[in-house]
C-alpha cells in the first residue's frame, strides 16, 4: 500500500508563504509615507524586507535539507555562539534602542541574539530530554539544564528584555511539563522566576509602572488607542492596500508590533481573520507533526517550535487588543524584523526536516 504524504508540511509551507507575502505588502503600506517624508525613500523597508525574506528562504531550506541528527551534532557550537552573542551585548557591542540593549549592529544589518539563543537552547533542551528522559526528575540530572537555562534567562533579562525572558521561560516549562517534569520542580522554577522578575522591577521601576498603569488606568495607552482607531477604520473589507493613511500618520510601529492594526485598516475584518486563521493552521500543523513523531529529540523540538510560535502570536495579539500590557513582541512571519524572520525560518526548516519521515 502506498503511504500517503502527510498534509501538515504542505499546510505549513502554504501558511508561511501567504503570511510572509502579507507581511511584505503591509510593511510597505505602513512604512512608505514615513520613510518618504523623513528620508525620501518610500521603499526603504520594502527593499530591506525583501532581502531578509530571500536570506530566510535559503536559511530555512538549509535547515530543511540538514539531517536532524547532523543538526544535533551542531548543538554545542550553536549554544556556545548564542551565549557569546548575549554576553557581547554587555561588552560594548550592543546598540541601545529605546533604553534596551538587544541588538548587535554589523553595519549592513542588526542582529538580535535573543532570537538565536531561543533556537539554540531549544535544540539543547530537545537533546537533553532525549538523553535523560528516564531520569528527568532526578535533581542531579536536571541541574545542568537548569543552570544553562538560568544563565541565558539572566542574560536576556539584563538587556532588559522581560517579555523575551518570559516567552523563553514559558516555552521551556511547557515542553518540560509535556515530557513529565515533576510539578514540584516546575513550581520551584516559577517561584524563582517570580523573585527574579520582581528584582528587575526594582532595578527598572518604569517597567512596574507600566504594569500598574495597565491594571488601574482606564485610559488606553496612545499606541493601543491608535491601533483600535486603525482597526475600526478598516471596517469589513478595508480601505485597500496603501490607502489606509491613519496608521502611517498616527500609529507608531505599524509595520512591527502593531502590524495587525495596519492589516485591519487596509484589508478590514476579513483580512485580519485570514491572518489569524493562517496562524492557527500553522501552529496546529506544527503540533500535529509533534504528536506523530516517535523520536523524543525530534518530538521535543517540534513541540517547542509550536509553543514558540503560538505564545508569540498570543502575546502580540493580546498586546494590540489591550488584554495584557503592551509588549514589543512581533507577529511571527508577518511583522517586519530580520532576526525574527531568519530564526523563524530555522524553526520551520528544522520542523519540516523532521517531518519527512511521516
Amino acid at each position: 500500500m502506498t503511504k500517503h504524504r502527510a498534509f501538515e508540511p504542505i499546510a505549513i509551507v502554504f501558511c508561511v508563504f501567504i503570511l510572509v507575502f502579507i507581511g511584505l505588502i503591509e510593511t510597505w503600506s505602513a512604512s512608505n509615507y514615513f520613510f518618504f517624508q523623513h528620508f525620501n525613500k518610500p521603499n526603504f523597508l520594502l527593499e530591506r524586507d525583501i532581502i531578509y525574506i530571500i536570506v530566510s528562504f535559503f536559511v530555512g531550506y538549509f535547515f530543511y535539507r540538514l539531517n536532524p541528527q547532523k543538526l544535533r551534532q551542531l548543538i554545542p557550537l550553536l549554544l556556545s555562539l548564542a551565549i557569546v552573542f548575549l554576553i557581547a551585548l554587555h561588552l560594548g557591542f550592543g546598540v541601545n534602542i529605546r533604553g534596551a540593549v538587544r541588538w548587535i549592529n554589523f553595519g549592513i544589518f542588526s542582529f538580535e541574539p535573543t532570537e538565536f539563543a531561543r533556537f539554540a537552547f531549544i535544540l539543547y533542551l530537545a537533546d537533553f530530554i532525549d538523553r535523560k528522559y528516564e531520569h528527568l526528575n532526578n535533581l542531579s540530572v536536571f541541574l545542568p539544564l537548569f543552570l544553562v537555562f538560568a544563565v541565558i534567562t539572566l542574560l536576556i533579562i539584563s538587556q532588559p528584555d522581560i517579555g523575551g525572558a518570559f516567552l523563553f521561560a514559558i516555552v521551556v516549562l511547557c515542553v518540560l511539563y509535556i515530557f513529565g517534569l515533576r510539578f514540584s520542580y516546575i513550581g520551584i522554577i516559577l517561584i524563582l522566576g517570580v523573585i527574579l522578575f520582581s528584582s528587575v522591577f526594582l532595578i527598572h521601576p518604569e517597567r512596574l509602572e507600566r504594569v500598574i498603569s495597565f491594571l488601574h488606568n482606564h485610559n488606553l495607552p496612545y499606541q493601543v488607542h491608535q491601533g483600535f482607531v486603525a482597526l475600526a477604520g478598516g471596517g469589513l473589507f478595508g480601505r485597500g492596500i496603501g490607502n489606509g493613511s491613519f496608521k502611517s500618520l498616527f500609529l507608531p510601529d505599524a509595520y512591527n508590533d502593531f502590524i495587525i492594526a495596519s492589516i485591519g485598516e487596509d484589508l478590514g475584518f476579513f483580512g485580519v481573520s485570514l491572518v489569524v486563521i493562517l496562524l492557527f493552521l500553522l501552529v496546529y500543523s506544527i503540533f500535529s507533526i509533534a504528536t506523530k513523531l516517535d523520536d523524543y529529540y525530534e518530538k521535543a523540538f517540534v513541540f517547542a517550535a509550536g509553543f514558540v510560535f503560538s505564545i508569540q502570536i498570543l502575546i502580540n495579539l493580546f498586546s494590540v487588543f489591550h488584554i495584557i500590557p503592551t509588549k514589543g513582541t512581533v507577529l511571527p512571519l508577518v511583522s517586519y524584523g530580520g532576526s525574527s524572520l531568519v530564526v523563524n525560518a530555522m524553526f520551520i526548516g528544522a520542523t519540516l526536516s523532521m517531518s519527512r519521515k511521516l
